[in-house]
């Protein structure tokens, strides 16, 4: 992969933004340590800003594959903010069995309709996708860790069963107008 030079205005506004999030870091650390003298609640934004920051950065530079950049970015920093809110929140042992599962989950999820959106040509198509990927498929992925993280969690099957089918039958119908635009052209 080559390194692209950003445009001028690209630069300035990742360097805006960047001293925008470095500022709000600051003054939370600054009245985090100046209240308790330790770091604590001061990293949850850090390290959101952090994730948000980096997420942004490909996005803004790079001239080509910025989505994928920024994807990369996410799946890189998602995790390790997880396991940031983990080690402070008091409540412990939830990171493996629930949220890596909804992370991996939603990063897969992601990452297929980066790739439908990238090499399907029929837009309606990609929509179709998307719309079965996150309605049916993350959809059932996270009432199936949910279910097994908390089994009387009050998770109402019937309205989760609901709107898979609603997403199941509006991707077919997506992908029945996509197919027939395709093949009736003038």
């Amino acid at each position: 992969m080559i390194i692209q030079q950003p445009n001028r205005t690209a630069y300035r506004v990742e360097m805006i933004l960047s001293g925008v999030f470095l500022f709000a870091c600051l003054v939370c650390f600054i009245v985090n340590y100046s209240i308790d003298r330790f770091f604590s609640w001061s990293l949850y934004p850090a390290g959101a800003l952090f994730m948000i920051w980096a997420t942004i950065t490909p996005f803004l530079l790079l001239q080509k594959n910025r989505a994928e950049g920024s994807f990369i970015a996410l799946s890189v920093t998602l995790i390790p903010f997880l396991l940031l809110v983990q080690w402070l929140v008091p409540a412990k042992g939830w990171f493996l069995p629930l949220a890596l599962p909804l992370a991996l989950l939603v990063l897969a999820g992601l990452g297929i309709c980066l790739f439908a959106f990238r090499f399907i040509k029929n837009k309606l198509y990609t929509v179709a996708v998307a719309i079965f990927v996150f309605g049916v498929v993350v959809n059932y992925g996270v009432g199936m860790v949910v279910k097994n993280y908390l089994p009387y969690s009050g998770i109402d099957e019937v309205s989760r069963i609901s709107t898979m089918a609603a997403a199941g039958i509006l991707s077919l119908l997506l992908a029945v107008v996509g197919s027939l635009k395709t093949t009736v052209r003038p």
